[in-house]
């Protein structure tokens, strides 16, 4: 297994990762969330509670979570695409 198939399964963890962080959020806030579907609907939801968030610490730490899973997304199609097209 070469170092870029590594790299591939790791940016795929940190975006499950953010994902359940996502989910985590929204129940504590006393949203409905399901474990396997509606990843787009919770992904909108987070960013309206982003966006209506009032204590800045909070919504400091939720743009935080929603970045990490942005550049984790990134990574994952950058590696995917360097092991598809050749280094």
């Amino acid at each position: 297994m070469s170092w870029m198939k590594i790299g591939l399964f790791g940016s795929i963890i940190f975006v499950l990762y953010y994902y359940q962080q996502i989910k985590m959020t929204l129940k504590e806030r006393g949203y409905e969330v399901e474990l396997l579907t509606g990843w787009i609907d919770d992904y909108r939801k987070f960013k309206r509670l982003i966006d209506g968030e009032t204590d800045k610490k909070r919504k400091t730490e939720y743009q935080t979570i929603l970045n990490g899973l942005h550049f984790a997304l990134l990574g994952t199609v950058v590696i995917a695409c360097f092991l598809v097209f050749g280094q």
